[in-house]
């Protein structure tokens, strides 16, 4: 989609940071953390003695496998900054060294790999059987940045859509965030500071991520949604209560700023794709999901268009489902864009993509997560 078309995403961005450093819950965030321990990293994920309560009726057995859901999150994000740290000293060591060292790095597994999908049409029998070429730390590299943002993005849409679920079916709630709401400010503060800082640094995206987030492990890291009774907050009498309400507008800032995370990427597609970590020039599974994209890209374009003054529709009246579907095309579009694609990944865009449907007019998109699983 054009640049422009965004812009009512990019003054609310800009809006709420203004807002959210006025607020007198904000989180101070420091100038730099130190990297924290491999078994600090693994107790992230644990949940606190406080558990997220479900939703009513439907809801509750909808989404009921989201702590599953959030564990493998948390897993695969542990896994992907195990695996970068070496791929960012083999990097090192190819721009210092020439010619480059022989690389001994190990391959770099993808938790798709046990995704059951239906096999991509088209693909001719010798294709099935994937010959792994010489690692490239670069392309291992994108491949981790890429599907860390994937997984972010599912785990992030997905507890705003739970969350606006709770909300419609207990509006009375008693139930804080405040604990909450200041990881959600970390984790916007945090984007924004990378997409500020990355125009500045020396290398490509990925390489410039995984430097970042080795020394602020929790960028891009979704925090998990828990609430606490209003009868029992476990807060000072004195603090500020934030609510659901309060606490959902929150979480659509950071969804914002996520958008504002994945347009900053710039990377362009090669006409020479390394398709399925191959050298060929079958092109034609990456050619038709892209075109099916664009396709519902213009779509969603043409359906905000016809709402009226979208562009100048104020935060309470934005559509967060329209811009749900603008950060789905946006992710999408940059999978697409990976040197070497697998057959795993366009697997999931198929699939991600079914879940986008624009029809009559309207904008249906089913919220449920398709996350990397074994």
């Amino acid at each position: 989609m054009e640049d422009d078309d965004d812009d009512f995403i990019t003054n609310e961005v800009k809006k709420r940071l203004k807002e959210l450093k006025r607020n007198s819950f904000m989180v101070l965030i420091p100038e730099e953390s130190s990297p924290v321990d491999e078994d600090e990293e693994e107790e992230e994920g644990d949940t606190s003695a406080c558990e997220w309560r479900d939703v009513e009726a439907e809801g509750r057995q909808f989404w009921s496998g989201f702590d599953a859901v959030y564990d493998i999150y948390c897993e695969r994000m542990l896994f992907y900054d195990r695996a970068s740290a070496q791929q960012l000293l083999e990097v090192g060591s190819r721009v210092l060294s020439t010619p480059p060292p022989r690389s001994s790095s190990r391959k770099l597994s993808s938790p798709l790999g046990c995704l059951s999908l239906r096999k991509f049409e088209g693909l001719k029998e010798e294709n099935e059987h994937i010959h792994q070429p010489v690692n490239d730390p670069s392309q291992e590299l994108e491949t981790a940045y890429v599907d860390q943002m994937c997984l972010a993005w599912e785990v992030l849409h997905c507890q705003y859509t739970q969350l606006s679920q709770k909300i419609s079916s207990q509006p009375e709630s008693s139930t804080t965030y405040n604990h909450s709401a200041q990881q959600f400010q970390q984790f916007q503060v945090l984007l924004q500071r990378f997409i500020e800082n990355e125009p500045f640094e020396v290398g490509l995206r990925p390489e410039i991520y995984f430097r970042a987030r080795k020394t602020l492990p929790k960028l891009l890291q979704v925090p998990k949604i828990q609430g606490f009774d209003g009868q029992n907050t476990g807060e000072d009498a004195s603090d500020i209560m934030i609510r659901a309400p309060d606490f959902i507008r929150i979480i659509e800032s950071s969804i914002l700023s996520f958008h504002q995370f994945v347009k900053a990427d710039k990377k362009k597609s090669s006409s020479s794709r390394n398709l399925f970590g191959t050298q060929n020039q079958m092109a034609t599974p990456v050619e038709q999901i892209q075109s099916s994209l664009e396709k519902k890209a213009m779509k969603l374009k043409e359906l905000r268009k016809r709402s009226k003054g979208y562009k100048k529709k104020s935060r309470e009246d934005m559509d967060m489902d329209m811009v749900l579907g603008v950060v789905d095309v946006k992710v999408l579009s940059r999978v697409l864009r990976t040197t070497k694609i697998s057959k795993e990944q366009l697997f999931w865009c198929e699939e991600k993509m079914k879940k986008l449907v624009i029809a009559d007019g309207k904008l249906q998109r089913d919220a449920s997560p398709l996350i990397f699983r074994c």
